[in-house]
C-alpha cells in the first residue's frame, strides 16, 4: 500500500515537471524574436583599389570599359580613374 502511494507521487511529480517544462518553453518561444533570414542581408561589393567591402547602395561608382566599379571613398575612386593602384594618403 505504501509503494502504491509512492509510485503515484513519483508519477505526479514527473507529470508536473513535464507540464512546467512545456509551459516555460512555450512562454520563452512567444517572447523571443525570430531569427533574421539571410535573404534580408545587404549586398556587398569589393572596392578594386583598397579591397574593402562596401554596401552596394552606398558605394561610389565609376564605369570603365563597360563595367561598373564600386568604391568606398572618393580617394579610391580617383585613384582608380587616374590609373594608380592605391589611393593617396
Amino acid at each position: 500500500m505504501v509503494f502504491g502511494w509512492l509510485i503515484r507521487l513519483l508519477v505526479l511529480m514527473v507529470v508536473v515537471r513535464l507540464v512546467w517544462k512545456f509551459l516555460t518553453g512555450f512562454a520563452q518561444g512567444a517572447t523571443t524574436r525570430a531569427p533574421v533570414s539571410p535573404s534580408t542581408g545587404v549586398k556587398l561589393v569589393r572596392d578594386p583599389v583598397c579591397g574593402t567591402y562596401v554596401d552596394q547602395t552606398r558605394a561610389l561608382t565609376a564605369r570603365r570599359r563597360g563595367a561598373e566599379h564600386y568604391f568606398c571613398s572618393a580617394d579610391c575612386r580617383a585613384a582608380f580613374l587616374e590609373g594608380r593602384g592605391t589611393p593617396a594618403a
